[in-house]
């Protein structure tokens, strides 16, 4: 999959799905704060695709309790505000709040060591810095929640262009038993994502 204008590229494995999203999906956005006019705006620069394991005509975007993976790469102009004060920190957060799920875990952990350990509510798998060409840097993170489905598994990246104005996203989730089963394509497919700046 691929897209000039964005200067991204993935490559999916053989069946999955894609398909191109309209609406903006707000992910690390109060949809509370955005005027119409902001919502507009984002219509305008961000383009989304949902991406699909089940190889469905219509992919589900973001479905965390799905058996088959799934998910959204996104390239997106930062509105102002957010160019200004974003970091690579921030990154961590933009799906799921990391360091805010982090200290509850820890706190049940406090609480009651042995259940807390036997079955988190949050377990950060993996974290790591990724520099790409041109400048792009940000985070690569794996990690499991406890939702009222059972437990999902994130694989997430989010990235920066040098100056901090372009957020590129690709994000995927499924159960974690669906993970243990496709973690190894949802691997292939992170470690394709290619982002060259067009501007």
């Amino acid at each position: 999959m691929t897209n000039k204008s964005a200067g991204v590229y993935v490559r999916l494995p053989d069946g999955w799905s894609q398909a191109r999203v309209q609406e903006p999906l707000l992910i690390g956005l109060d949809a509370r704060q955005l005027s119409p006019e902001m919502y507009s705006l984002l219509r305008q620069i961000d383009w989304l695709t949902g991406i699909d394991a089940s190889g469905n005509e219509k992919p589900d975007v973001f479905n965390p309790a799905a058996q088959q993976p799934n998910g959204f790469i996104q390239v997106r102009q930062l509105l102002p505000e957010e160019a200004k004060s974003i970091s690579t920190n921030d990154l961590r957060d933009l799906v799921v709040p990391i360091d805010q799920s982090q200290a509850a875990q820890d706190e049940l952990v406090r609480k009651d060591p042995v259940s807390a350990r036997l079955q988190p509510a949050f377990l950060l798998i993996l974290e790591e810095s990724v520099k790409k060409a041109n400048g792009v840097h940000g985070v690569h993170l794996v990690y499991q929640l406890s939702t009222s489905t059972g437990l999902v598994t994130f694989d997430q990246t989010s990235l920066l262009d040098s100056q901090q104005t372009v957020l590129y996203q690709l994000v995927m989730t499924c159960t974690a038993l669906c993970y243990a089963q496709y973690g190894s394509s949802v691997t292939s497919v992170q470690h394709s994502f290619t982002v060259n700046p067009t501007t």
